[in-house]
């Protein structure tokens, strides 16, 4: 049995990062449309066949696909018809190296839910350490084990997709940097456990206001104590973080206020006046540097808050 996470939103600048997570048992691997209809056509439940015509024409190198694949493609929404029009079409695939065996009894079971949970936890981990580096949409469809000679999926976790798209868009700068960072099992503390939970949590959900909502309740989670002055709390606390000198704080200050009030204005059922994209990507970048800051182990918001008053900008 043979494991896979099929990626969405990736940019084919996301194989730099093999020399990385080949040092943890796995890569990422491109597959044009003639290896998808051959080997993993089931990802979208077609199962494998050398009988099926390659009758229908696709991407500037002229691949064939079967007109089963292609129907099945126009029909699996987000992913089927931007992969038919690609200039040259291809999937991304995370591939664990490591392979498993069943036996045809009842252990199983066992034997791929243990295999399945290990990689699940992987792939996992491995979207929010990219997510926390940087914007970008990057999930999977679905986590699966293929059987390597029928080609027939055994087990499937289907991830959810809510038509976001863009790519995320790898540099050799990126790889420099990630390549200091990106652990096999990216480990919270208790102070940034909830924040990053809330903000993996926003990736999954298609309206804009609740993930502008969501992300800030990530910084109510890390830089709030009482019921009192909350907005001044997180804006300070955060600019300090942000912050090289007097003019930078002053600035962030006030930009994290606004941020706070176009908060309260969804919440309490007004308008989010000014761009809410534009307002939505500088709220997401001041989380990832919030949690990245706060993920220090064993650090608790006592002592952060002791820290944060001791740097404080006077």
């Amino acid at each position: 049995m043979e494991s896979y996470a099929h990626i969405l939103n990736a940019d084919r600048s996301i194989i730099k990062l093999n020399p990385i997570i080949e040092e943890f048992g796995y890569s990422f691997i491109l597959v044009d449309a003639t290896e998808f209809e051959k080997d993993f056509s089931e990802i979208v439940n077609v199962p494998k066949s050398d009988k099926r015509l390659l009758t229908i024409i696709i991407g500037r190198k002229q691949h064939g696909i079967s007109h089963e694949l292609h129907n099945s493609l126009v029909h699996t929404p987000i992913f089927g018809p931007r992969f038919m029009h690609l200039e040259y079409p291809e999937i991304i695939l995370l591939k664990k190296h490591s392979t498993f065996k069943i036996k045809g009894d009842a252990l199983d079971i066992l034997i791929e839910g243990k295999e399945s949970i290990e990689f699940h936890q992987f792939a996992d981990n491995l979207l929010l350490q990219l997510r926390l580096y940087k914007i970008g949409e990057i999930r999977y469809s679905q986590l699966f084990n293929i059987t390597s000679a029928s080609r027939q999926i055994s087990w499937r976790k289907t991830g959810i997709s809510i038509g976001s798209a863009g790519d995320y868009v790898v540099t050799d700068e990126d790889v420099q940097n990630l390549s200091a960072i990106l652990k096999p099992i990216y480990e919270a503390n208790t102070l940034t456990e909830l924040a990053i939970k809330n903000f993996s949590l926003v990736y999954d959900i298609p309206d804009g206001r609740i993930r502008f909502i969501t992300l800030m309740t990530c910084l109510e989670s890390l830089f709030n104590l009482g019921k009192d002055q909350i907005a001044h709390t997180i804006a300070r606390h955060l600019s300090i973080i942000l912050s090289k000198t007097k003019e930078d704080f002053q600035t962030s200050y006030k930009s994290i206020k606004k941020l706070y009030n176009k908060r309260n204005a969804i919440v309490h059922g007004g308008e989010h006046k000014g761009d809410e994209i534009q307002d939505y990507l500088e709220l997401s970048d001041k989380v990832r540097a919030a949690i990245k800051y706060c993920n220090h182990p064993n650090l608790t918001k006592e002592q952060l808050f002791e820290d944060l008053n001791a740097r404080g900008f006077q």
